[in-house]
């Protein structure tokens, strides 16, 4: 069972990360489980040219015309059970680098080799707004609009509707307490909800993959 996390946030070490990064603690003792984390923060994603080269030019491995270090990133998506994708909120929406990054696994949507790859696969979403009312639930339905296109399968929180939704100040009120970066984890509900997304996202998979094994 191979399960990727994508942190949108062009901060390293911040609230987005540190969230993401608790939650794949829940798999820390799953012995099925092999699970990896990529941040955007250090990585080199160019927009998508819309160029339709993946259309019919793919090869075994070469899933875009484009060089850059989603050459990196493609097998590992390609190659999992499920994918939590977490972004920070900016001006009410995603982050421009997670849009880039959903805009570059266009590949799998109409690729001639690669094309409905991920259907199936589990999706989660997580999102951290600075405070209520910001965009929560807009990025996380963005995301979820990337799973849908993919024909994955949205993994809900038992503590959440769309995802896991956060704050990075206290109570989500826009204040800011100097002596502490990292407010995100000052909310239990918060750092549940994230658990809960990611162990949601492992028990589809087990599903699904008892299911394929059945039909098989």
């Amino acid at each position: 069972m191979k399960i990727v996390g994508v942190c949108g946030s062009q901060v390293k070490g911040g609230n987005v990360e540190t969230l993401l990064r608790h939650a794949f603690t829940e798999y820390d003792n799953r012995e099925d489980v092999q699970s990896d984390i990529v941040l955007l923060a250090k990585k080199e994603i160019n927009p998508c040219a819309h160029c339709n080269w993946c259309v019919k030019n793919q090869e075994e491995g070469k899933f875009c015309r484009n060089e850059d270090d989603m050459s990196e990133i493609y097998p590992l998506v390609h190659g999992s059970n499920g994918m939590i994708i977490a972004s920070p909120v900016h001006f009410g929406r995603l982050s421009g680098t997670t849009a880039d990054f959903i805009d570059r696994l266009r590949p799998f949507v109409h690729g001639n080799l690669y094309r409905g790859t991920l259907r199936n696969k589990i999706g989660g979403s997580l999102a951290v707004a600075w405070f209520r009312h910001a965009g929560v639930e807009t990025t996380l339905n963005t995301i979820n609009y990337l799973f849908f296109a993919v024909n994955m399968i949205i993994a809900s929180p038992d503590l959440g509707f769309f995802g896991t939704g956060a704050f990075s100040s206290p109570d989500g009120t826009g204040r800011r307490e100097k002596s502490e970066k990292l407010q995100v984890t000052d909310d239990p509900l918060d750092m549940a909800s994230a658990r809960s997304l990611a162990y949601r996202v492992w028990e589809l998979a087990k599903i699904v993959e008892e299911g394929s094994n059945a039909l098989s």
